[in-house]
């Protein structure tokens, strides 16, 4: 098992020889401090990509000599350039990348950043990349799987790659925190309901009323779509199965504009507000599309049907207005959250995702604290999500080593995670999951229908 400390020592003894290679007469095609531009004191911004590491700008490689970018020498220290010697090949005028040629000047993408081919001082060329940070880091992989202790697994996903970490957040996640009225919120008491089971499944304990994974597609509405998932699962199990529909995201998404941003994300009681106030129509009437297709990424969403009103939108579909009493919140504590789940169905969670989170595949996710640098910190990695909560149990894989979890339905379709679910460790507030979890009642048997 290799851990991240002795993973950043080989990268830099990688860079040390590269640089010992400088010291002799060879040609360079490192321009990492010159496009950069940054030298002065320890500086963590002044970094670039070099081969699988990262190699430092600044003034504080002088006195290590570690992680150094290859021209930093005659950049920041005024060395002489490398020249190239008589016996030396012949220039190249062109970059290869994967055994393809291109001419200066022609553009690539490598996973999220645009790469530019240049021809440098001494008459080669070379790529030119840009150091976005990227929503899918094999590096970052790499390191998960090598831990088997961990207890979770990564991989990569196609939908997901090409995008840079903020793009991530803004079309992926959609949740805005609770503002500070809303945190607030008076938790209701819930008596200890005895022996709780080890494992506990909503989709078991009442089958076919526990909505499936919706994939929310380029599209940041996780605000929409766990409201209206949780909505729909608390009617089916409060009416016995005698009222089973599924409730629109798309009408919640794009009628309760008021204080929202469609798919640039929303506020959970502003959601909860709306479906009490003018309810929601069935998925059949109002079928969900935003960010399915290209040309809906993150378009300006019009409400299609009035306000109050159950007129379908589909045509030759007839849909009943479901309406909530207001929501109710659960006391961050572990046994009651169990027990809401145990008795009433699934809930609602708020959680700060971190960047390792979208390449989860199996197992008990928790977040792998890494040695990021200032443009690469935790906070810029991060965003809010909201899920559905359907049960818990604990995970006997690792020998000697049980981990309790949370079993939560996600909103990025059916191939991501563990079919479209995931575990997260139970009982410690991974990423304040157990911070802020929401329950409703339906007002079942009193749901209106206007012209």
């Amino acid at each position: 098992m290799i851990n991240f400390a002795f993973r950043r020592l080989l990268f830099s003894c990688a860079s040390l020889v590269l640089l010992a290679m400088l010291l002799v007469p060879v040609p360079t095609k490192a321009q990492y401090c010159t496009s950069r531009g940054c030298c002065p004191g320890r500086d963590d911004e002044c970094t670039a990509r070099y081969y699988d590491t990262l190699c430092y700008c600044d003034v504080f490689c002088n006195m290590t000599a570690m992680d150094c970018c290859p021209d930093f020498w005659y950049y920041c220290m005024g060395a002489p350039r490398p020249t190239l010697p008589p016996t030396e090949g012949p220039k190249y005028d062109y970059c290869i990348y994967k055994g393809v040629i291109y001419n200066p000047g022609t553009s690539i993408k490598r996973n999220c950043n645009t790469c530019v081919c240049r021809l440098g001082y001494d008459g080669d060329a070379e790529f030119e990349c840009e150091d976005n940070p990227c929503l899918v880091d094999p590096i970052t992989i790499d390191d998960v799987n090598d831990d088997y202790y961990l207890g979770w697994r990564a991989s990569n996903y196609s939908f997901l790659w090409g995008l840079t970490q903020p793009e991530g957040v803004l079309y992926r996640l959609g949740t805005f925190p609770p503002g500070r009225a809303v945190s607030q919120m008076v938790e209701v008491i819930i008596q200890p309901e005895g022996a709780l089971p080890e494992r506990f499944d909503s989709r078991e304990i009442w089958p076919g009323l526990i909505g499936e994974v919706v994939d929310q597609g380029n599209c940041g509405s996780s605000w929409a779509i766990s409201t209206a998932s949780v909505a729909s699962d608390r009617l089916a199990i409060q009416s016995s199965g005698e009222l089973n529909p599924r409730l629109s995201e798309q009408h919640l998404l794009s009628c309760n504009f008021r204080g929202q941003r469609g798919c640039s994300g929303g506020y959970l009681d502003r959601a909860w507000y709306y479906l009490r106030k003018s309810g929601l129509l069935s998925r059949a009437c109002y079928p969900y599309h935003s960010g399915v297709a290209e040309d809906t990424v993150m378009r300006k969403l019009q409400c299609r049907v009035p306000y109050g009103s159950n007129r379908c939108p589909a045509a030759g579909v007839t849909s009943d207005l479901f309406v909530s009493t207001p929501p109710y919140r659960i006391a961050a504590r572990e046994a009651d959250i169990m027990t809401e789940i145990y008795r009433n169905g699934p809930v609602q969670a708020t959680f700060n995702v971190k960047n390792d989170f979208f390449v989860y595949n199996r197992g008990v996710y928790r977040h792998v604290k890494q040695d990021f640098t200032a443009s690469q910190t935790d906070t810029a990695q991060a965003g809010w999500h909201s899920v559905k909560i359907v049960g818990w149990g604990v995970d006997r894989s690792i020998p000697n080593n049980p981990i309790k979890y949370w079993l939560c339905t996600n909103s990025w379709g059916r191939n991501w995670g563990e079919q479209g679910m995931f575990r997260i460790i139970r009982g410690v507030n991974e990423c304040e999951i157990e911070s802020f979890v929401l329950g409703v009642w339906m007002q079942v048997g009193h749901n209106h229908m206007s012209g």
